[in-house]
């Protein structure tokens, strides 16, 4: 009996440790998937969004950029990092080729604007060509910023002449440091038409606003006009002065030139230059006699105020 009750106790104690021993022991739980964007794709993301909040005026559009932008951020919330890499990339690029293709449209009409300026000196040349070259390599954002800088400075570019004795608008524009070319007269007496009543008639230590850098179309008009003037004796030339100045008279296309005439000798219509006895040239004389030129004259023999004798 005692070997019977020996058996069932350790049959009992074997039973309780198994069941002591499953009772203490832990499952350990199953982690998770981890969802949301990896460090790739948040830097992917941001790339994007960088190039989008860097575009400005006049270039800020960025075609779909920003909905592609959109799309990449759900991917990356959803944990698909793959898609969310892929739709961030397209979205810089295709940011960065609407931004580029706006400087490039813009670059274009600048240059176009700025080759159609005179004057230019070797600096402003440089600049042109080196506006021109970024275009060629298609980087629209540094041709843009060198043009546009360019034309800003062309179309600014004045400066202020004093006349002295003997001075005519003809003698002032073939000036070196002027025009360099006599034919060009017209522009100044343009430039200035507020303040000079009759182109034949300036004064001494008038001052005459001189636009530096004059466009090729108005300089063809100009030389046009200077050879075409007819006689200014009497201020009979007055009438057409202001027909071409308001515009009503302009040359016929045949007969713009392609480049400016030289003034290395004046033509019959265009101002004379200073001489004691009567010009026979176009440009404006200087003289105290009356000149016969086309062209405007400093003085006449008029009473009038000239820059020749006052």
């Amino acid at each position: 009996m005692i070997k019977n009750y020996t058996k069932h106790l350790a049959v009992v104690l074997l039973t309780a440790g198994i069941a002591v021993g499953c009772a203490t022991h832990k499952v350990q739980p199953v982690a998770a998937a981890a969802t949301g964007p990896n460090a790739a794709t948040t830097q992917a993301i941001a790339d994007a969004q960088a190039v989008i909040n860097a575009a400005q005026a006049p270039c800020t559009d960025t075609g779909d950029a920003s909905q592609l932008l959109t799309q990449a951020q759900q991917a990356g919330q959803a944990g698909d990092n793959a898609k969310a890499q892929q739709l961030a990339a397209q979205a810089k690029q295709d940011a960065e080729t609407a931004i580029n293709d706006c400087y490039m449209s813009h670059s274009r009409d600048l240059l176009a604007q700025a080759q159609g300026f005179t004057n230019l000196n070797a600096d402003q040349q440089n600049r042109l060509n080196q506006g021109q070259t970024d275009i060629s390599n298609n980087q629209g954002k540094p041709a843009y910023d060198v043009l546009s800088a360019l034309v800003a400075e062309l179309q600014a570019a004045k400066s202020t002449y004093t006349v002295m004795r003997g001075d005519s608008l003809w003698r002032i524009a073939g000036k070196s440091d002027v025009y360099g070319n006599a034919l060009e007269w017209p522009l100044i007496f343009k430039n200035n038409a507020d303040s000079i009543k009759h182109a034949d008639l300036i004064y001494p230590k008038q001052d005459l606003n001189v636009v530096s850098n004059p466009l090729k179309t108005d300089v063809g008009s100009a030389t046009w006009y200077a050879q075409h003037r007819g006689a200014w004796k009497n201020h009979k030339a007055d009438r057409r002065d202001r027909e071409w100045l308001n515009g009503t008279l302009t040359p016929p296309a045949s007969a713009m030139p392609a480049a400016a005439p030289s003034a290395s000798t004046a033509p019959a219509s265009a101002p004379a230059a200073s001489s004691a006895a009567p010009s026979q040239s176009a440009a404006p004389a200087q003289s105290a006699a009356p000149a016969k030129s086309a062209a405007p004259a400093a003085t006449s023999a008029t009473p009038a105020p000239s820059a020749a004798t006052h």
